[in-house]
């Protein structure tokens, strides 16, 4: 009969498993009937056994996401978008994302204390990152960013809509076209990220005040920027992929000739912040 309960074609019945219980508890006092109702990992505490833990399908599936996910988008980016303000001003941002721990992270910063940190999601071709922005210890407020991914080789562009709110009176609720360029590749080594994190963001301030970054990013980038897809039937704002800049290593390589506006203004970027790398 027992053997016929390990195997799973025959559930005990009420009366086995009374004498069941009963047998237990010689062993066990506090044992109870309800005890067999309990989870597996908690039913094995009740017993004093420790349960090792074997590999499930889902777990497996999600360490090669994770693992995707890090090839795909990890590494060192500027990010780039317009004013919340409405100026038709570019600002600059150094945005890192890592893996650490399974989970994707990522970390924005501008140099200028401003500093951002979250969760990013993958999912259906898209990124999507949560976090916080600080200026000061009395100034936090919430940061979203969606963005059009790439399905199969490493991501060189990303485009989407950055969300949050004004600084005015009313935090008005906004959405900005953001596009995003990668400087370097994922850094395993957490310290030399930071290292590396930081000499880039003190860069932009460099470049920002030396006017560079506006004069050298091409014009046509601006347009891309400020004006807005807007479908006028819903009033809706979105970047189509149609549309998107997104693109991965393999299809610029492929498909964009070597005047192609996205590998202009990845030159100019490499151009920029090559020295900066070159020693982080």
């Amino acid at each position: 009969m027992a053997a016929r309960w390990t195997s799973g074609r025959v559930r005990p019945g009420e009366q086995s498993i009374v004498r069941l219980t009963e047998l237990v508890r010689r062993q066990i006092g506090d044992f109870s009937r309800s005890d067999w109702s309990l989870p597996l990992t908690d039913f094995a505490v009740c017993l004093g056994m420790k349960l090792a833990r074997t590999p499930l399908a889902a777990d497996t599936a999600w360490a090669s996401k994770f693992d995707e996910s890090v090839a795909l988008y990890g590494g060192l980016w500027l990010l780039i978008h317009g004013s919340f303000t409405g100026m038709r001003r570019l600002f600059a941002f150094v945005l890192d994302l890592y893996g650490e721990n399974g989970k994707l992270g990522f970390e924005l910063g501008d140099g200028f204390g401003y500093r951002a940190r979250g969760a990013v999601s993958v999912d259906d071709g898209k990124l999507c990152l949560a976090g916080q922005a600080v200026m000061h210890p009395q100034q936090v407020w919430p940061i979203y960013l969606i963005l059009n991914g790439v399905q199969i080789y490493r991501a060189v562009v990303l485009d989407g809509l950055l969300l949050s709110w004004c600084r005015d009176i009313g935090h008005t609720p906004t959405a900005l076209r953001a596009i995003c360029w990668r400087l370097a590749p994922h850094a395993s080594n957490s310290l030399a990220a930071r290292e590396r994190f930081e000499t880039v963001a003190a860069h932009i301030v460099a470049e920002n005040q030396a006017g560079r970054m506006q004069v050298h990013l091409p014009k046509w980038l601006a347009t891309e920027i400020f004006e807005m897809p807007l479908i006028p039937v819903r009033g809706a704002l979105r970047v189509p992929m149609e549309q998107s800049l997104a693109v991965e290593e393999m299809t610029l390589s492929l498909v964009e000739p070597p005047s192609g506006r996205r590998r202009q203004v990845l030159r100019v970027l490499h151009e920029l912040f090559r020295p900066v790398l070159a020693s982080a």
